[in-house]
């Protein structure tokens, strides 16, 4: 880096500032199949959320010794 470049940024060394930045572009899933990916954990949250509920039941109707 030459000196003068430097002084003329006011001796600012940030990388900012002498190297560019790449930025790398990201593909994303259409947003319909994000959805049914959003709609598939859904349902097994539920399914898991279900079986819970049934074995808290069981546990609370059991008598206390």
């Amino acid at each position: 880096m030459p000196k003068d470049e430097i002084k003329s940024n006011s001796y600012d060394l940030s990388i900012n500032r002498y190297k560019e930045i790449e930025y790398e572009e990201v593909e994303y899933d259409p947003p319909s199949i994000i959805l049914g990916n959003l709609r598939e954990l859904e349902t097994e949250i539920n399914q898991d959320l279900q079986e819970l509920e049934k074995l808290l039941s069981i546990k609370v109707r059991e008598p206390v010794p």
